[in-house]
């Protein structure tokens, strides 16, 4: 065995090793793209003016000194801890026992201050989409008429004869249905988060026509704006970290879901 061929074999055995304890919607980040992993660690490790968050307890851990930024993916089970713990214990303010939070209990917290409806039987991945896709649709709703027009363009979507809500009304019906739409609507809402909160652009597996097509690249884009958040949603450090990572790992979870191949 040669000697690259022992070390991959060795890299996926740690990886095993640390996703077998782990929450089990979050096992997948192991086998997310580097650079997705990195903006999520990020966002859970620095704030808007590239400090270190006092809260954190990632960066010093050896897995953050030996794997950030490259090999990212053999530290999912540290991010995965990292989210769970700061989720538990800066939304809720105490930790029971030392035992974090479940993912699934922290997406039905962001969802319930998102004013997202879930049942109380939906999947993590079922109100992750449900998130996802009403952040769209307030998102969609802001945008001009010039921009929806470009927005329909790209959805295939006959708009001469439409006025302003009618628009409106069709693309958030296309968003409903049609999952390419959605997937691109994502990558923009994720990309416009990363940018304003850690002053970078993310290129998530090459997908940028709707922020090529709305010229999105011309400046900032206010939080409210965005997705019609309240002042309220994100006056909360907690929120203001917690709302952006779990729509972070939702995008990944979406994206790497719906892209795959249909079984034969």
């Amino acid at each position: 065995m040669s000697a690259a061929t022992s070390n991959f074999a060795s890299e996926i055995e740690i990886i095993g090793d640390k996703m077998m304890n782990q929450d089990k919607d979050l096992m997948f980040l192991a086998s997310c793209q580097n650079d997705d992993l990195r903006t999520l660690c990020d966002i859970l490790t620095y704030n808007n003016k590239g400090e270190i968050r006092l809260s954190e307890q990632l960066t010093d851990t050896d897995a953050y000194l030996n794997c950030y930024p490259d090999r990212m993916n053999l530290m999912a089970a540290e991010i995965a801890d990292e989210l769970r713990k700061y989720g538990s214990n800066t939304v809720k303010t105490f930790c029971r026992k030392g035992e974090a939070d479940s993912y699934e209990t922290i997406v039905r917290r962001v969802c319930k201050r998102m004013g997202v409806i879930v049942n109380d039987y939906d999947s993590t991945p079922t109100m992750e989409r449900e998130l996802l896709t009403t952040i769209c649709e307030q998102t969609t709703s802001k945008l001009s008429d010039e921009e929806l027009r470009k927005l329909a363009d790209k959805a295939g979507i006959p708009h001469k004869s439409l006025n302003h809500q009618m628009l409106v009304t069709a693309i958030l019906f296309a968003i409903r249905r049609n999952t390419y739409l959605l997937t691109e609507m994502i990558y923009y809402v994720t990309s416009r988060i990363a940018s304003m909160l850690l002053g970078r652009w993310i290129g998530m597996m090459g997908m940028s026509a709707v922020s090529r097509y709305l010229g999105m690249a011309a400046g900032p884009i206010g939080w409210t704006l965005l997705a019609g958040w309240t002042i309220s949603d994100i006056a909360s450090p907690a929120y203001r970290v917690m709302i952006p990572a779990v729509i972070m790992v939702a995008s990944m979870r979406f994206r790497q879901t719906a892209l795959l191949p249909p079984i034969n």
